[in-house]
């Protein structure tokens, strides 16, 4: 008798137990691992999702270093911008006007004190964050700023600030020659009427904007000036004033703000500070104001006209744009007439992008479809406030009585070489009277910065586009637009990781489940494969 082995096809038998030993084998490296693949063509079916979850990780990934990397520089600007603000209620408090302190201490350290101001302004906008400047806009290679030396006083022949000054109070008529008055006026000729009058069209010195009287109109008529530049005005008087009625003149300065030169009629001779003398005839009255008002504009040249020049000169030079601007004299003219660029012969202090939107000069990705906006410009009006102002009070000096008293020893001096008498008396009353004159010109002038310096610093800008807090809110919109990203980049990585988990990994108890059942198999396989291998008619008989 033959026996056929047809029945239990060995080849068959031996590729099943090589299958199991393959899936016995997948099953020890899942169990290993945890994973259900070792590379990807083992994922079958799902490769597909397994890499679009993995490239949506890979892109939360991305968002996240983005959003780590601008969080580290918003809390450099939060901090900053934090000390921006209290530096300018430091910069307030440090000049008041009216008040400058026991022996003149004040007057004394304002300059100092606001060139330390604008040594760490200049210093803290051009720091950078790991090599990257925040507060040029777009432009984050490089400082944004000069130093703070040069911004001053100039560089490689190239003038600062300081020569801007200069240029500015001579084109606005600070120290005029005469017989031409303060701040670009002059005098008509005669004085029947009293007229006053602008020498030109142009944006320098006082710009006459009203004239009132308290006399009576049967005494003294005024004519108010016109609407065109130049402008004048004039006063006439028909008869002499009353002792005590006076005459007001109402003037625009280089920066904007306004002032006042009023004069008192005074039957005192010499008039004091503020008046002017009632003479015999009214023509006698009308040569006295018109002295007057000329001395009185000098000094009004000297204290509001100076410091409004110092910050005039501040706007021109810390241009927004970063060019500055100067004073220029036109061809067969022999003053300025206008301001054009200088940077020809001026250092420019800004080169920084300037973006209409500041904010937006500067942005980063942090999901599919949203940005955050945090550009920075130091052109930004809040910055300039700080800058213009400490700039402007930095290189302004205040000499305080004892110094003006140093300055005028020699006046004294000479005054005791007079002879012990009336003489001597009058000599030393003069020298007190030009302490006196120019120690009041000192303070007029503290009083003509600081009351700039309050103004432009003043808290009523904070709402205007550019503040320092309106910089600060941003920051802090944009810290919140960051946070409310992460959370949604945090829970969504949750969810895709679960996701992946789902799809990459196995449960280990389940793999041990049928790793127990794939060996009952296998043994069950071998043995059966054993017996039937050995059959033959020698072991059937």
């Amino acid at each position: 008798m033959i026996v056929n082995k047809s029945m239990f096809p060995l080849q068959t038998s031996f590729g099943v137990i090589s299958k199991m030993q393959d899936k016995f084998a997948t099953l020890q490296m899942q169990l290993g691992t945890g994973e259900k693949a070792s590379k990807l063509s083992e994922m079958g079916s799902d490769l597909p999702m397994s890499l679009s979850v993995r490239s949506r990780l890979s892109a939360i990934e991305g968002f996240s270093g983005n959003i780590d990397t601008v969080n580290l520089r918003l809390s450099f600007l939060d901090k900053t911008m934090t000390r921006f603000d209290k530096m300018e209620g430091e910069a307030r408090n440090a000049a008041i006007p009216g008040q400058y302190g026991t022996g003149g201490i004040n007057m004394a350290t304002l300059p100092s004190l606001s060139a330390a101001r604008f040594d760490e302004i200049v210093t803290m906008l051009n720091e950078d964050v790991a090599g990257r400047y925040l507060f040029g806009g777009s432009v984050t290679d490089k400082p944004p700023l000069l130093d703070a030396d040069t911004l001053l006083n100039g560089a490689g022949g190239k003038g600062g600030y300081n020569q801007v000054v200069d240029l500015r109070r001579s084109a606005d008529g600070v120290n005029p020659t005469a017989p031409d008055v303060a701040g670009r006026l002059n005098f008509a000729a005669g004085v029947d009427p009293v007229t006053l009058q602008e020498d030109g069209a142009h944006p320098f010195g006082f710009k006459l904007s009203t004239v009132s009287s308290t006399a009576a109109t049967t005494a003294v008529t005024v004519t108010q000036p016109g609407t065109t530049a130049p402008r004048n005005i004039s006063v006439d008087f028909i008869a002499n004033p009353a002792s005590g009625d006076s005459i007001s003149i109402g003037l625009t300065l280089p920066d904007g703000t306004e002032t006042q030169v009023k004069l008192t009629a005074t039957t005192e001779t010499p008039a004091p500070t503020g008046s002017y003398t009632i003479g015999a005839t009214p023509a006698d009255t009308a040569l006295n104001f018109q002295t007057a008002l000329g001395a009185s504009l000098g000094r009004t040249g000297q204290t509001d006209l100076r410091a409004a020049s110092a910050f005039a000169a501040a706007n021109d030079f810390f241009h927004e744009d970063g060019v500055p601007q100067i004073p220029v004299t036109a061809p067969g003219d022999t003053k300025p007439t206008s301001l054009g660029s200088g940077a020809a012969s001026i250092v420019q202090w800004y080169s920084g992008s300037d973006n209409p939107n500041p904010r937006q000069s500067v942005s980063t990705a942090v999901d599919d479809s949203s940005r955050v906006n945090y550009g920075m410009q130091a052109n930004e009006s809040g910055f300039l406030r700080l800058i213009r102002s400490q700039a402007a009070l930095a290189v302004s000096t205040y000499p305080s009585e004892e110094q003006v008293k140093a300055d005028l020893e020699p006046v004294r001096v000479a005054a005791m070489a007079q002879p012990e008498g009336p003489l001597r008396t009058a000599a030393l009353a003069d020298y007190d009277k030009q302490v006196q004159e120019k120690y009041r010109l000192s303070t007029g002038f503290f009083d003509g910065m600081a009351s700039r310096q309050q103004s432009e610093l003043s808290e009523s800008h904070n709402s205007e586009k550019g503040s320092i807090e309106i910089v600060t809110m941003d920051i802090g919109l944009a810290q919140k637009s960051l946070e409310n990203a992460t959370t949604r980049h945090t829970n969504y990585k949750a969810q895709l990781e679960n996701l992946l988990s789902d799809i990459e990994t196995v449960s280990k108890e389940d793999v041990a489940m049928e790793i127990l059942a794939l060996q009952t198999r296998l043994q069950a396989s071998y043995q059966t494969t054993s017996m039937v291998s050995k059959l033959s008619l020698v072991n059937f008989i």
